[in-house]
């Protein structure tokens, strides 16, 4: 299995395959002309989203897509950065080979030395035991947009 960080070639039928995936086993089915490429290629240049990638046999079997948010008051007295999971996605067939703690531990290794010491992600309930195996907590305090429960975790 090879990790590769920074993967940016998200129009590729290969990144397209295994996205699509992804969305489908959410109940999402992506069409054919969908814009959602276009808009995760303007995240990352806009926002900074990066794209950890695992590969088997020379093909995609998992991923992970984050940012560092970056907080700061008006006056930019106080400033806060944290490292965001946006997507963590590996195929079923490659699951429970330690895929995901890969892609987390590279994500968590960039966090590092970036000087980011906090993770936010918010999670449905079917994946709460990984996330709290890997050291996240629930975090009541932060409301999420999204409506799922938001988890944090120190590094």
């Amino acid at each position: 299995m090879e990790c590769f960080e920074y993967f940016d070639k998200f129009k590729t039928e290969e990144f397209k395959k295994i996205f699509a995936e992804y969305y489908l086993s959410e109940g999402i089915t992506l069409s054919e002309d969908t814009k959602v490429f276009d808009e995760i290629e303007n995240s990352s240049k806009k926002w900074g989203t990066k794209c950890v990638v695992c590969k088997e046999q020379n093909k995609i079997v998992g991923f992970i897509m984050f940012r560092i948010v970056k907080l700061h008051d008006e006056k930019k007295f106080f400033k806060y950065n944290f490292g965001y999971i946006e997507e963590l996605y590996v195929v079923e067939r490659e699951r429970n080979k330690h895929i995901a703690t890969k892609l987390m531990e590279q994500f968590e290794e960039y966090l590092r030395q970036n000087k980011v010491e906090t993770v936010v992600l918010t999670a449905e309930e079917k994946v709460y035991d990984f996330y709290i195996k890997k050291g996240f907590n629930e975090n009541n305090s932060i409301s999420c947009a999204n409506g799922l429960k938001c988890f944090t975790k120190k590094i």
